[in-house]
């Protein structure tokens, strides 16, 4: 079974509402009654007006001493989200430090014990704290309407279409920042990025002593840290500035392939919506256009779109998601555009997004056909080749190597690109021999 206890002290509500449902639907899973009670009851987040006290009667009823746990533990929880309102991380800290102590005993006494036998009480407690005090800051947004309902993350590595699919969703009424990237020779139609979230995402990655060009993996439990708790709150600061609001934020910026794991916090919160669209070149493909950008060599470029797609994959799992085929974006927009806006109405709010949600009818209106001849296909002015110069004597080997591991994730993703639980599985089955290769 899921390791209730750690998502419980991450903050992972979502997460466990969706475990609760599995549970109810799937017989074999090994949940019992009592223990399913438990786990909706630890689920309810801090701030969430739903009433838990039918669970905790039911828990009540196998064992009382249990419910005695868990409902100290909510208190403790109640009271450490007031502190991180107000900003008094250290009470908040303390108090998480009893909700975690008693959320384990009660656990422990309906047989649902952390997966690791010893856990940091005050490593746990710090991280929930910083969880719950960016779903505290993103709830304060929400109240105040500084950030949209939906937001819709464009992941993907650099020169991969990124831009491009940005780019028709604008043309499309999707909200594109105010203070974008200006065009330039490079991307003539331009980046449709904001120029403000992209620099505080290379300062934050300076900070954790990585740059955007970097496919080694940032520090262990950065996430949880003080520091990505200061990073989210000035990103919700800048996405309400460049956005003001507007409904379906499209948020891009290829840094977020590694950093959208600092924003589980938001995504589990279950405050927000979100989409995830991830487009995919080939990787030959996506060299030969940084090469001609910013002068990235074969080595680094390889490792770097490795590193991009697989982080992204595994931070993206189970929320709704699309990988796009840069391929398919320039041969058929139309396509792709629909795939998007289905993608979007999954979990839209209908009164506010009839705009945009209009262009998804099965007669293409004008305003679709005008989003998707933004797209035409002298955006693809590079192949997938190279020259003998692209390989230096000593990395001969590796490169190829290195060629070959891209190219077959690169053909396993396509391969699957409409069955996205079968792109995880796949990506699964070759993890042990990724992991042998770029060690």
């Amino acid at each position: 079974m899921t390791d209730v206890f750690s998502l419980t002290t991450s903050g992972a509500w979502r997460k466990l509402n969706r475990l609760c449902v599995d549970a109810s639907q799937a017989k074999e899973m090994p949940v019992n009654n009592t223990q399913l009670h438990a786990i909706n009851y630890v689920s309810i987040a801090p701030y969430s007006t739903e009433d838990g006290t039918h669970y905790l009667a039911e828990v009540a009823n196998e064992d009382a001493l249990a419910a005695c746990n868990l409902s100290l533990y909510r208190a403790s929880l109640l009271f450490a989200y007031k502190h991180v309102v107000n900003k008094d991380y250290q009470l908040a800290h303390e108090e998480c430090c009893h909700a975690i102590s008693n959320l384990e005993a009660g656990l422990n006494r309906l047989g649902i014990t952390p997966e690791l036998e010893r856990h940091d009480l005050t490593k746990n407690a710090r991280g929930f704290v910083n969880s719950l005090a960016s779903q505290a800051e993103l709830q304060q947004a929400r109240i105040k309407g500084k950030i949209a309902s939906h937001l819709v993350f464009i992941l993907g590595m650099h020169r991969s279409g990124t831009s491009a699919i940005t780019g028709m969703l604008a043309q499309a009424g999707f909200a594109a920042p105010t203070d974008q990237m200006p065009a330039n020779i490079v991307n003539p139609k331009g980046f449709w990025e904001s120029l403000s979230i992209a620099k505080l995402n290379e300062d934050f990655l300076e900070k954790m002593e990585s740059h955007w060009s970097s496919s080694l993996p940032l520090p262990a439990g950065w996430s949880e840290s003080i520091s990505a708790r200061e990073w989210r709150s000035s990103l919700i600061n800048l996405i309400s500035e460049v956005f003001r609001g507007a409904e379906l934020p499209t948020i891009k910026d290829p840094r977020f392939c590694t950093l959208i794991l600092g924003l589980e916090s938001w995504l589990e919160s279950r405050l927000i919506e979100t989409s995830i669209i991830i487009p995919i070149r080939n990787p030959l493909e996506v060299y030969n256009s940084l090469i001609k950008a910013q002068g990235t060599d074969l080595n680094n470029t390889l490792r770097l779109w490795i590193h991009s797609i697989l982080t992204a994959e595994q931070f993206t799992r189970g929320y709704r998601r699309k990988f796009i085929s840069f391929d398919i974006l320039i041969q058929d927009p139309a396509s792709v555009l629909e795939a998007c806006l289905k993608l979007v109405e999954l979990g839209a709010d209908p009164e506010k997004t009839a705009s945009i949600l209009k262009y998804y009818t099965e007669d293409r209106t004008e305003a679709f056909d005008q989003a998707t001849a933004f797209i035409d296909k002298s955006l693809r002015r590079q192949r997938a080749i190279l020259t003998e110069k692209d390989f230096s004597e000593t990395g001969r080997t590796r490169d190829t190597m290195l060629i070959k591991l891209a190219s077959e994730i690169y053909r396993a993703i396509i391969s699957h690109i409409t069955d996205d639980e079968s792109i995880s599985r796949v990506l699964d089955e070759m993890a042990p021999r990724l992991v042998r290769a770029l060690t």
